[in-house]
């Protein structure tokens, strides 16, 4: 024991409203980090789309595209496992509308997946630009890849995951 003791609850200053709210969030995120597999790949493919979008020096307009479609798919697999959550509780015995559900959220993660890979072949265009920067700094490539397998390595450690139907 530190011997120091916090004051009790009413004498604590409580903290602003908005700064829970986002210590509320990073729970949430730390939570998808921690049960949904689906999340962690994502991140991977998320960082292995902005580091190579460093490597090619894309201009700035371009880098922020694949950054904000990179977090639009972060942040619907987080409100589909938000959906799967909810359904499980209302509904914890197989029935055909709770599979509707999260079928139409994980529905909305595959359009705005395949929307975002959309913008990524967009943003990467013509690909062979990419093969000039790489070469060209390959220390950049080989800590860039090991970051990249790094993460890949932490998303599948603990592939099994949330996924129930």
């Amino acid at each position: 024991m530190s011997g120091r003791q916090s004051p009790p609850a009413e004498l604590r200053t409580p903290s602003p409203p908005w700064l829970r709210s986002f210590a509320y969030a990073a729970a949430g995120l730390r939570r998808s980090w921690s049960s949904e597999r689906n999340f962690r790949v994502q991140c991977a493919a998320g960082w292995a789309v902005l580091g190579l979008a460093a490597l090619a020096r894309m201009s700035a307009l371009r880098g922020a595209l694949l950054c904000a479609v990179v977090a639009a798919v972060l942040g619907m697999e987080t409100m589909n496992s938000a959906v799967e959550v909810l359904v499980d509780l209302a509904s914890p015995q197989p029935h055909p509308l709770a599979k509707t559900a999260k079928d139409l959220a994980a529905g909305a993660v595959l359009a705005v997946s395949l929307g975002a890979l959309a913008a990524g072949l967009l943003a990467f265009w013509p690909l062979r630009a990419l093969a000039g920067p790489l070469r060209a700094r390959p220390a950049e490539a080989g800590v860039y890849l090991l970051g990249l397998a790094v993460l890949i390595g932490l998303a599948c450690a603990r592939l099994p995951g949330r996924r129930s139907r």
